[in-house]
């Protein structure tokens, strides 16, 4: 069977499946043998329920003893529960979010269960176990399946037994073998044979081994392919010492030490005929855009042109404001460039960039479009990066000869990983933030404190607080049980009638959403509620109260980005993380640190293999196996490999460059570093 086969040509399957495959991004025959565990049980080493303890995992053979529970818990969570009893007791297994399970399962039935537990009461509790009709098996080691509703842990492991049957033995082998050999590498049937039904631990080992070198390996041909290497042609921007005194005089604040350090990295790198390609990485408020507006300061100085890149249009205007406070008055003409520019003032902006009469330009992916020529750009700058893809990056920088590059993000990567991920970039960090800024306090609230938790807001309204209210959607649906923000600005609206209440979302209008923040800012507005359109970049210093509805829906590091909204005056700020899931690891982690960089290494640690490096929309994994902290020294040691081949096989390096861009490109080309 060949492996680009349509998954329903597997025995057993059929179309009906398939459909329900195609849910988990399975849509053949290679997908589905790459669909991998994410993690495995014991089969046959099973406890009584008597003998469950706090805190273990347990796998148990019991029947059904009633008809399943279900009940709406508000704000995105249903609770679906089974009782479950063998001879020696009771025990309950609670399910988030699957109400199909209530259909599935019958009194009477035998089922095997298996997970951690913990107590609740007096009773022992399974919380979101692994359950399967019938008594477990008893030997070997089962996979566990991400799953679909309509198909069980027992099916998708028949589905993939299946596949296998029919193509072990046939799989091409990408690794000849003395480079198997070499590096200690299984081949690549018995791998995939075994990390679906490892014989044992050791034969468990050896496939991960051997899959997750395959993908470090491709991963880091991949992103060598977007790599681009200019040696030579940059412009030369001096900064003398009346230069950087005439910068920090417009300033109205002194810079922090990391900041003057960074703006010295700057100057060496500029000073030089090789394009700067530098990547400076801070914490929120950290005050990223100070180094950054010098480093502009410097390139208009010297007689070249500048471009930003931002996210969003919010972000983009922020960021321009805030330079014409500072750099407008210097002989520096500043444009902004956005989708919501009126075609007649584009023509007249993209005039000037081409003219060279405009020396600095803020903007979105508009700055990316074909009419927009700079007659000598010496300067790129990305914002919060991570939302562009290499591709879109190295499209900007082909708009100058050999530009100096700035790359920014307040989404903090440990130093190791961020020297691999990018190569021959260098690292500045901003590891101070300025004076007086507080720790915000942060707190996990659930839904029976939210009345107290609103006679706060007044007393800290009446003070002059300002309020950000963030839900994960615009509007209500019927799909999921969370907080929307139409229905949350309607609700705060009656609740706070004596203040300013008003709605940001990104399905506005570009004007109507700068008039919004414009207003915010200006202290009209006392209470905004908005999504995610906010989560980078906007600084308001008033604002000194966040809340994040329905917390658990949102990833730690996003978590942490919109908590940087607060906390960036001179005053306290807090932050409450709304959920009903009080027991969220990720939500505690946030109440017990402000740290970015820690919290950056567990949210990796926290979200496994996932989205650390592509697409966002896609919601797919990058990654199938690799763990990017975990897995740092294989990481490294591929590298080296790559290099290595790239010298010394150039031939063989090709065939793989291939296969890497085949797995990562469309990736690659979409969003990095989520």
């Amino acid at each position: 069977m060949e492996l680009s086969a349509p998954v329903s040509r597997v025995k057993g399957l059929g179309e009906k499946k398939a459909r329900l495959l195609a849910r988990l991004n399975i849509y053949t025959v290679e997908d589905l043998l790459h669909h991998l565990p994410r993690g495995y049980e014991p089969a046959g080493q099973y406890v009584r329920i008597c003998d469950l303890r706090e805190g273990g995992t347990y796998q148990v053979n019991a029947v059904v003893a009633a008809e399943p529970g279900f009940r709406r818990v508000r704000n995105g969570l249903n609770l679906t529960t089974i009782s479950l009893s063998d001879e020696t007791g009771r025990v309950e297994a609670v399910f988030f979010n699957q109400p199909y399970l209530k259909s599935v399962f019958k009194p009477g039935q035998a089922v095997c269960v298996s997970g951690s537990v913990r107590r609740v009461g007096r009773r022992f509790q399974f919380t979101n176990p692994s359950i399967e009709k019938g008594d477990a098996p008893q030997q070997g080691l089962l996979p566990i399946y991400t799953l679909t509703a309509g198909i069980s842990q027992k099916a998708m492991r028949l589905i993939v037994r299946a596949a296998l049957d029919a193509n072990i033995g046939h799989i091409p082998e990408l690794f000849p073998p003395e480079f198997r050999a070499r590096h200690g590498l299984a081949e690549i049937n018995y791998a995939l044979e075994h990390i679906h039904f490892p014989a044992d631990e050791k034969a468990l080992e050896q496939a991960k081994r051997r899959l997750i070198f395959e993908e470090l390996l491709l991963f880091n041909i991949a992103l060598a392919s977007y790599e681009i290497e200019v040696q030579s042609g940059a412009p030369v921007c001096v900064a003398s010492d009346e230069l950087r005194a005439a910068f920090l005089k417009r300033l109205r604040y002194r810079p922090t030490g990391a900041q003057l350090r960074v703006m010295g990295e700057i100057e060496r790198d500029m000073r030089r005929t090789k394009p700067m390609n530098r990547r400076l990485q801070g914490d929120v408020g950290s005050g990223k855009t100070t180094p950054a507006f010098y480093a502009m300061y410097i390139c208009v100085k010297n007689g070249y042109q500048c471009v930003m890149m931002a996210p969003t249009e919010v972000l983009a205007r922020q960021h321009f404001e805030n330079a014409m406070k500072v750099l407008a008055d210097a002989d520096i003409n500043i444009e902004l460039l956005t989708g919501s520019t009126s075609p007649a003032q584009r023509r007249i902006i993209c005039e000037n960039i081409a003219a060279g009469n405009a020396h600095i330009v803020f903007g979105t992916h508009a700055v990316l479009y074909d009419n927009v020529q700079f007659a000598n750009l010496g300067l790129v700058i990305t914002d919060e990066q991570h939302r562009f893809g290499v591709g879109q990056r190295a499209m900007l920088e082909t708009k100058g000869v050999a530009p100096h590059t700035l790359i920014m993000s307040a989404t903090p990567i440990p130093r190791t990983l961020a020297l691999i991920l990018y190569g021959k970039t260098d690292i500045s960090v901003l590891d101070e933030l300025p004076p007086g800024r507080q720790p915000v306090k942060t707190f996990c609230v659930p839904e029976s404190k939210r009345a107290d938790m609103y006679d706060f807001f007044e007393k800290e309204l009446r003070k002059g607080a300002q309020v950000f209210v963030v839900c994960p959607l615009v509007e209500e649906s019927e799909a999921m049980d969370v907080r929307s923000a139409e229905q949350t600005f309607e609700s705060l609206k009656r609740r706070f009638s004596d203040w300013s209440v008003e709605l940001l979302h990104g399905r506005m209008k570009p004007q109507e959403k700068n008039a919004v923040m414009a207003r915010f800012k200006s202290k009209k507005t006392h209470i905004l509620v908005s999504t995610t359109v906010i989560e980078v970049g906007v600084d308001v210093p008033a604002a000194t109260i966040m809340v994040i509805e329905n917390a658990e829906r949102f990833g730690l590091a996003q978590l942490h980005q919109l908590r940087g909204r607060v906390g960036r005056g001179e005053g306290v700020s807090y932050c409450f993380l709304m959920s009903p899931d009080q027991h969220n690891e990720r939500l505690k982690l946030l109440t017990k640190t402000n740290a970015g960089f820690k919290i950056a290494e567990e949210d990796l640690r926290l979200r496994g293999p996932g989205q650390f490096l592509g697409s966002r929309q896609s919601g797919m994994a990058d990654l199938y196996m690799a763990h990017l902290i975990k897995d740092m020294r294989l990481l490294r040691e591929t590298r080296d490999i790559a290099q290595a081949l790239q010298v010394h096989d150039p031939a063989y390096y090709s065939t793989l460059k291939k296969a890497a861009i085949q797995r990562f490109e469309k990736k690659l080309k979409n969003t990095t570093i989520n």
